[in-house]
Parts: structure tokens; C-alpha cells; sequence
């Protein structure tokens, strides 16, 4: 049976654009803004991309091989990593805060709405699909607090609310 995202993650297959998992991630802030089609790779749903329908989507079995393999799970922090610090955040062991950089990414997606909204959202439902949800739940937590505490928040109450859906809360 294929297994194309799980390949991809153990790095034995690229993705649909001849990119590697590491490839990807090495790419530079600026890439990751303005390309469209690698996020369905790295945070896959067991729904099709409106924006990249040739991505493949989660089945059963990858879900299963996703929560059972520790090594998969590591990839996937790896990946959530890049673009908490894509974002200006930064994980922890129990939280994720805002990175040296904040002030600086911010500007791309936290003061204003942003098709970056719709990343969130989804590496939210991903990481929570994948066997992450102690981690989607504290990048839901630091964005509420984000919220509350900077005053050029321009983020909608609805995408608010989709990151809720998307955590279970």
C-alpha cells in the first residue's frame, strides 16, 4: 500500500515537487512565505488542499504509522520547529513563546489576517491528528495569549475560533 507522506517524513521519497523533507525545512523564511505548496507535505490532513490538490492526504494506516513510530513524531517536531520559528515563536519543553525574532516576523501574520492563518490552522489539526496534541494545544495556548497581551493583534475572533475547533476545545 503507498504510504507517500510516510516516506516523505523517513526521507526515502520526495515530495510532488522533487523537494526533500530536509530540503524544505532548510529553505529560508522568506521561501517558506511565498510558496504555496509545501505545507500540505509537511502538515498533512485526511482532507484534499483546495491550494494544492495533487498533495496526498492521511489514511488510517498513516495516522496509525504516524502514532505508533517515534521517529516519524520527531520529523514532525522538526518540522513544527521551522515554522514556529518561520512565525517568530519558539518551543519548549512545556510552552512556546515569542522567539528574539518576534517583532520582526509578527509582521506577517499577527498584525493583520493572513493566508498564514490557514497554515496555522492546519498544522493545529495536524498535530493533533498525528499524535501531538499536548503541542497543538500550547501553540493554541501562546496564540490566545499572544492575543490578550499584544496590542496589534489583527487577528479575527473567527480564525480564533477555528484554531479552537481545530485543538478539540
Amino acid at each position: 500500500m503507498p504510504r507517500p507522506l510516510v516516506d516523505f517524513y523517513l526521507g526515502t521519497a520526495p515530495d510532488d515537487h522533487g523537494r526533500t523533507f530536509d530540503a524544505i525545512l532548510a529553505h529560508d523564511d522568506e521561501w517558506l512565505e511565498y510558496t504555496h505548496n509545501f505545507i500540505q507535505w509537511l502538515f498533512p490532513l485526511t482532507s484534499l488542499s483546495g491550494a494544492n490538490p495533487t498533495a496526498p492526504t492521511l489514511d488510517a494506516a498513516q495516522i496509525a504509522e504516524f502514532r505508533s513510530n517515534p521517529a516519524l513524531r520527531k520529523q514532525l517536531l522538526c518540522a513544527f520547529d521551522r515554522m514556529l520559528g518561520f512565525y517568530g515563536l519558539a518551543r519548549t519543553t512545556n510552552s512556546i513563546n515569542k522567539a528574539p525574532d518576534w517583532a520582526q516576523r509578527k509582521s506577517l501574520w499577527f498584525t493583520h489576517p493572513s493566508h498564514n492563518h490557514l497554515r496555522i490552522t492546519r498544522i493545529l489539526k495536524c498535530l493533533n491528528t498525528l499524535a501531538l496534541e499536548q503541542e497543538a494545544r500550547m501553540l493554541y495556548d501562546s496564540l490566545a495569549a499572544l492575543k490578550e497581551t499584544e496590542p496589534d493583534c489583527g487577528i479575527p475572533a473567527t480564525t480564533f475560533a477555528y484554531w479552537a475547533d481545530a485543538v478539540s476545545l
